[in-house]
């Protein structure tokens, strides 16, 4: 016959022990979960003597660095140990920093440093003007050769000396300025209120230079200007300005390109003056007259005149006849015309 007692205290013991074994379940269950969990590197293996074999090396060597094992004998299994080098982690960011700082001392350098500076400009094809005149005015002695642009420095050739039919640039790393340059050939002076100006066999004119010749020139006094020369791109408007024109009703001049140079005179009038210089008397002047044209003035105190540039061998052929019909007499011209052939007539003194 079982005791009452008895049966309850072993009840309460079975029920004390299940309690203790789950909360240290419960425990160790949260050990675990706590507990970090690092796989161990993979091992170095080492030869042995024995072909064919292997054992693991001890695994002395932190985290983030590698172990280089270099064979002394393949046969014998000897092998050196190297030191064992650290892992870097390079980031994009310090990489662009370091790209950053290398593009910024390469600028630095080649705008400071005199190896990409224009030491002198090798000017070609000069005959009057001298480098010293060209480079005093371009100014590119000492400028950066990456601030340089070859057309706008023909541009300013070609505005700085009208003397320059063409110009052109070249521009080479390190340093290398290359020009090469046209001059125009001068035929006669044109003179007009005390100042002197070239002009070559197209009309265009030009500055006299010191280094110019010019006592071998055939000089025109002229009193006025002569009639404007008309360009083939001035005689027609543009769409554009045409349209303005329309919508505005004020005619809009023509202007010519930067690069165009206007000549003074026309071709035909320049063969016209040089045709003057060789068959005008001896010690005549050669003058213009906006009124009366091309002409000189005589050594014998009479100015002739032969308008524009059209027939001026025939006006000379009249001239003559003129000189000879007047000559041994008493009658002592001023002015002689022969501007227009069908009408020519001399002035006497009062």
């Amino acid at each position: 016959m079982k005791l009452p007692g008895r049966s309850a205290a072993r009840t309460d013991e079975i029920r004390r022990r299940r309690d203790a074994r789950s909360r240290a379940a419960q425990q160790s269950a949260k050990a675990r979960k706590s507990r970090v969990v690092t796989p161990p590197p993979p091992p170095v293996m080492a030869r042995t003597p024995m072909a064919g074999i292997s054992r693991p090396v001890a695994q002395g060597s932190r985290r983030g660095r590698r172990l280089y094992n270099v064979s002394l004998d393949p046969a014998q299994g000897m092998e050196m140990s190297l030191p064992a080098l650290p892992r870097l982690a390079l980031s994009w960011r310090l990489i662009s920093l370091f790209l950053v700082a290398m593009l910024g001392y390469a600028l630095y350098y080649s705008w400071e440093s005199p190896t990409f500076r224009v030491d002198a400009p090798q000017i070609e094809g000069l005959q009057r003007l001298t480098i010293n005149e060209v480079n005093a005015a371009i100014g590119l002695i000492g400028e950066p050769i990456f601030l340089l642009d070859a057309p706008s420095i023909e541009a300013d050739l070609r505005e700085a000396f009208p003397e320059f039919s063409s110009a052109q640039v070249q521009i080479k790393l390190p340093n290398t300025v290359t020009i090469v340059v046209t001059e125009r050939t001068p035929v006669l002076i044109w003179s007009k209120g005390g100042e002197s100006s070239l002009v070559d066999d197209q009309g265009v004119t030009f500055p006299v230079r010191s280094s110019t010749p010019s006592g071998s020139y055939p000089v025109i006094e002229a009193s006025g200007d002569p009639p404007k020369i008309v360009l083939p791109s001035e005689q027609s408007l543009t769409p554009r300005g045409e349209t303005l024109n329309k919508i505005t009703g004020i005619l809009l001049p023509q202007l010519a390109p930067r690069d165009q140079v206007h000549p003074l005179i026309s071709p035909g009038m320049v063969k016209a003056v040089l045709l003057l210089a060789k068959q005008a008397p001896t010690g005549a002047k050669l003058i213009y007259d906006p009124a009366h044209g091309l002409g000189w003035t005589d050594r014998r105190g009479w100015n002739v005149y032969l308008g524009d540039e059209q027939d001026i061998e025939t006006k000379m052929l009249v001239y003559r006849a003129i000189i000879e019909n007047i000559k041994g007499g008493e009658v002592r011209p001023t002015m002689i015309s022969v501007e227009y052939l069908h009408a020519p007539y001399y002035r006497i003194e009062n």
